[in-house]
């Protein structure tokens, strides 16, 4: 088959894969993950053809003017909360030109039933899009394929813990926009990669603790690593939730990318828990660079709610390990939970001073179909069930806590950016930390954004 791998058109640079859909903060924008994985998975017995709109920035007259040149008897798509109806309109649009339509996105993995009985052109959802259950469903065995939801699927997905899986090598060199950037990578040639999915924690306010948790061996990572290698990408954006979770698997891939001197630098997520000197020493060694952590909050309460399992001692222990190690960090954090007041923010605003990141991330609070803080929140008043669309960005506010407005919530936000970004003595050392012509552009770039956009 002709299949068509597909990120929808959009008013603003919307990031939609890893059912973690926003808009990007500062105009980066990364290669979908979703649809990298699916192009290994397809390419072996199917004609794989991208289409990244929103990299390319097309309209949705020549995006569909493209899906009726590539006549797919099949279209794999992505879609998003942060413009879920939009995308929708889109894709009925779209279905006109294709054959089989299937969708990936957060906000599908709510009864996602209901979403093919309301909007008939889907014809199924993707709920796990690392599976090879998409060659059953387009060899037309769709009752076999346990992780797609389709109007013939008649048992639940039960989703794996646990266990290990391998992948063919993605077809990276069709992800080829010149708009992919990261601003955490020291060289303009990139690829996003995944060594795990899902997650095994259980942080309430996160859709990853719904996608149950599964690894690759390090043989076939290095497969794929050594595939990117001859295609000349000299950085990697490892979009696992926590590198270092099944810390063998981590540390053995560690040891090979050194050993085999694969010359990668490289950035990814982790957990302040989980890394220690050992582990940050052998990251180091392979080429790690930066480590993005979820810090979310300075208040212990807040921690403990929403059962992130570390403490203030843990963050602050963890990035001063990082900077003896020679590793940049960032952390990111949360805003406007339910239990948030002004004091928290202020507290976790202050919190930013001691923990002496090199980059912070700020996000609003969103009750993302799927998780615990949004059956909460429905029940507590906090938000409708019907909304749907949201942007933990902050570009819109889905919800108030129960002591803060919306508006209370954006203006906490815009101060705890002033309060970071603007200090004399970190855009000093900012710019002394720049190690390539690309960075400096890049940072410059980012910057620009993040102060227009916010």
């Amino acid at each position: 088959m002709k299949v068509l791998l597909l990120n929808p058109p959009g008013a603003q640079p919307f990031i939609r894969d890893y059912y973690c859909s926003k808009v990007s903060k500062s105009n980066y924008l990364f290669q979908p993950i979703d649809l990298v994985m699916q192009s290994g998975i397809l390419a072996g017995r199917h004609q794989i053809t991208v289409c990244d709109a929103i990299a390319d920035k097309l309209t949705a007259e020549e995006t569909l003017e493209r899906v009726r040149c590539c006549a797919p008897d099949a279209i794999v798509s992505l879609a998003g909360s942060v413009c879920l109806y939009d995308d929708l309109d889109f894709l009925e649009r779209a279905a006109r030109h294709g054959g089989t339509l299937l969708v990936s996105g957060d906000a599908f993995l709510e009864e996602p039933s209901c979403w093919l009985e309301s909007y008939p052109f889907l014809d199924g959802i993707l709920l796990d899009f690392t599976s090879d259950d998409i060659l059953s469903f387009l060899d037309g065995n769709r009752r076999g394929a346990a992780s797609i939801v389709s109007r013939d699927s008649d048992t639940a997905y039960q989703r794996p813990r646990g266990q290990e899986f391998s992948i063919p090598v993605p077809r990276h060199e069709l992800f080829t926009s010149p708009n992919y950037r990261f601003p955490f990578v020291r060289q303009r040639e990139f690829a996003t990669v995944l060594s795990d999915f899902g997650c095994p924690y259980r942080c309430s306010f996160c859709i990853m603790a719904s996608l149950g948790y599964r690894y690759r061996p390090a043989a076939n990572m290095l497969e794929e690593l050594r595939y990117l290698k001859g295609l000349g990408i000299r950085e990697l954006f490892f979009i696992d939730q926590s590198y270092g979770v099944r810390r063998d698997k981590a540390l053995e891939l560690c040891e090979a990318m050194a050993r085999e001197q694969l010359g990668f630098g490289w950035v990814c997520y982790s957990r302040v828990d989980l890394v220690d000197r050992e582990l940050l020493e052998a990251m180091k060694r392979a080429g790690c660079h930066t480590i993005i952590f979820g810090v979310e909050s300075a208040s212990s309460l807040i921690l403990e709610q929403y059962q992130k399992g570390y403490t203030q001692e843990d963050v602050l222990k963890t990035f001063r390990l990082c900077r003896s190690c020679g590793i940049r960090t960032v952390a990111t954090f949360i805003i406007g939970l339910p239990e948030e007041t002004r004091q928290t923010a202020l507290e976790t605003i202050n919190f930013l001073k001691k923990i002496d990141c090199d980059f912070a991330s700020f996000n609003i609070a969103v009750p993302r179909a799927g998780t615990e803080l949004r059956q909460n929140a429905i029940r507590d008043g906090l938000v409708s069930e019907q909304v749907t669309v949201m942007d933990q960005s902050g570009t819109s506010i889905a919800m108030d806590t129960h002591h803060l407005s919306s508006a209370e919530i954006g203006q906490l936000k815009q101060r705890a950016l002033r309060t970071f970004y603007l200090r004399p003595s970190y855009l000093l050392r900012r710019l002394a930390g720049i190690r390539s012509w690309y960075e400096l552009t890049e940072q410059l770039r980012e910057g620009f954004h993040l102060l227009r956009n916010h």
